[in-house]
């Protein structure tokens, strides 16, 4: 009998070293794959990043991308320089008055923008906040548009906000070969009978607050004229004229602006669904719409 209890004690003992042992294998083994596990991690991508914003309607903007809505800054009233068109010499001086300023003030092609631009009626889309760094060149800026009857949709423009720049006040956009040109909205076509072609600024523009800076920030906006026929009248100017000139003919400025057009249609801001501005993140593997707003909510 104590040669039976021995033995079983014995049995007991190598029994619980055994599971001693094991106990400490499981955890040596379970420590070795966390660190395994750790040290081989992927890493997550980031998210998207997020935009806030906020809308201001009916605000007034110059129509910088008109040259035809450029008076000069002179003394007196365009009238004074150029009505009557009677054809003595002092008309003639008088027309060539209002013309150098005008060369000088409202012509693109010298660079000039310090001339006084037509107002118009604009909606105003500020940037509030964003997630993380976006550069503006990763932007797209997309102007959708439907129409029902008949049922069409297309893009009014198409371009990245660093394509679309422009600091009010400066002398000219950042106008390049490079820079989006606008197409229809739906069956509204914005080139009118005018004869240029139309680049994004008779939408609207991307104001950056600075030229400089290439990233998205705070207080960056969009600007999207709102049309409406004739809601304008043609400054008086030498580009869309009748041959105006006080020795041969005479002068009849100020008339509707319905040879050229600006900003989105006024059914885009009336009717639900109908147009759509969204900015899209290209940046990514996929691109991401970071920001979608109906024109109707604006």
């Amino acid at each position: 009998m104590l040669r039976a209890r021995w033995r079983l004690r014995r049995r007991a003992r190598a029994g619980g070293i055994g599971e001693v042992l094991a106990t400490i294998l499981l955890v040596a083994i379970t420590l070795v794959l966390l660190i395994l596990v750790y040290e081989i991690r992927f890493p997550l991508p980031n998210p998207p990043p997020t935009f806030t914003y906020a809308t201001e309607s009916n605000v007034k903007f110059a129509a910088w991308g008109d040259p035809t809505d450029c008076y000069p800054n002179l003394p007196h009233n365009w009238e004074y320089y150029l009505s009557n068109g009677t054809g003595n010499t002092t008309d003639t001086n008088r027309y060539n008055t209002y013309m150098t300023a005008w060369d000088n003030e409202c012509d693109p092609s010298s660079g000039a923008g310090n001339g006084t631009y037509n107002l118009m009626n604009a909606t105003e889309i500020t940037i509030t906040g964003v997630s993380q760094t976006v550069p503006l060149s990763a932007l797209e800026f997309e102007f959708i548009c439907t129409n029902t009857t008949p049922k069409e949709t297309t893009t009014f423009v198409s371009g990245s906000l660093d394509q679309m720049e422009w600091v009010p006040g400066s002398p000219s956009a950042n106008l390049t070969t490079s820079s989006p040109t606008l197409g229809t909205c739906a069956t509204y076509d914005p080139k009118g009978s005018g004869s240029n072609s139309v680049y994004y600024n008779r939408l609207g523009f991307f104001d950056p607050l600075d030229t400089q800076r290439t990233i998205v920030a705070p207080g960056m906006s969009l600007v999207i004229y709102v049309h409406t026929a004739d809601s304008i009248f043609e400054a008086p100017n030498p580009l869309y004229d009748d041959g105006c000139n006080p020795m041969t003919s005479s002068c009849d400025w100020g008339q509707p602006d319905s040879d050229d057009y600006h900003g989105a249609p006024v059914w885009c801001f009336e009717s639900p669904g109908s147009c759509t501005i969204e900015l899209i993140d290209t940046d990514w593997s996929y691109p991401v719409v970071v920001l979608s707003a109906p024109v109707y909510m604006l």
